[in-house]
């Protein structure tokens, strides 16, 4: 194996066309100052990282140093790195804010200990955003009770 082919996807890609790979895995800055999704070629982003060898170690690198952005990591948006920052904080006994404090290679064995993490990861969100629109709804039937 060259060093070339040593390289993740998202390298190789960058090397080549940064734009592109901008798209796929950045947010592009539009003329008038906006960040825009390229949606399709986020998807394509996603596909070359659930296939990448460095996959892990680039979602464990990301909750680490700051996943708080735009981009995306080892096949994660913002919404999915949150939802798996507070997996992974909840089982080592952590804050998913204070996941920067502890070593890389830690949340690296987690994920790799842990071989069923995305399935949990989507489980996880869902069951959260559940929770979130009950309260939601309690507090309407609340103050509507009150109301009346």
């Amino acid at each position: 194996m060259n060093g070339r082919d040593a390289m993740p996807a998202c390298a190789r890609v960058a090397a080549v066309d940064p734009d592109l790979a901008d798209r796929m895995w950045n947010t592009v800055t539009t003329d008038d100052g906006q960040d825009l999704v390229d949606e399709r070629m986020r998807g394509k982003g996603r596909m070359l990282c659930s296939t990448c060898p460095m996959r892990l170690d680039c979602i464990s690198r990301a909750l680490v140093s700051g996943w708080k952005d735009k981009a995306v990591y080892g096949g994660l948006d913002y919404p999915s790195r949150w939802t798996l920052a507070r997996l992974i904080g909840r089982d080592l006994h952590v804050d998913a804010a204070g996941l920067h404090r502890i070593p890389q290679r830690r949340i690296s064995d987690w994920l790799a200990d842990h071989p069923d993490w995305d399935e949990r990861m989507r489980r996880d969100g869902r069951d959260y955003w559940r929770s979130v629109k009950r309260r939601q709804r309690s507090r309407r039937e609340l103050v509507q009770g009150s109301l009346f």
